[in-house]
């Protein structure tokens, strides 16, 4: 019993973050915010292996960011860019993509990170991608119990 308590709580969850992430993508919010926390999709291969295309991670607003965190920054109030920081400057960061073969053209201030990585979810991930058949069988395990 508390793993099906477990699983729907799980399932539950991750129904709403993938309202979150469908949100943003489709009314093109840049980035969308509760209490300090985020749900953003990986769109490109810059940081592959260690996040993927598709892949949803939730990001959280720190106070400080360190050598090696993974931040999400907003460049101009245009797109977000994902990227590990590789040297900090005060409150100037230099930022890489783990895939790619050059640092970033800018240095990231302080006050354009949105957070930093904390959690990769799966779960969330297949759920987003087979969201045509997950709805469905959420409402049919609702109905039977």
């Amino acid at each position: 019993m508390k793993k099906i308590i477990k699983f729907l709580f799980m399932l539950t969850l991750s129904i709403i973050f993938s309202f979150i992430v469908f949100y943003n993508t489709t009314y093109n919010a840049l980035i969308t915010k509760i209490c300090g926390v985020s749900i953003l999709q990986i769109t490109s291969g810059s940081m592959e292996n260690e996040l993927k295309i598709g892949d949803i991670v939730l990001i959280k607003e720190s106070n400080d960011y360190k050598v090696n965190d993974i931040i999400t920054y907003n460049v101009d109030d245009k797109y977000l860019v994902t990227h590990r920081i590789i040297k900090r400057n005060g409150n100037n960061y230099i930022t890489k993509g783990d895939n790619n073969n050059t640092i970033d053209d800018i240095s990231v201030q302080k006050e354009n990170i949105e957070g930093k990585v904390i959690y990769k979810f799966k779960l969330l991930k297949l759920l987003y991608k087979y969201w045509y058949i997950v709805i469905p069988v959420v409402i049919l395990v609702l109905i039977i119990l």
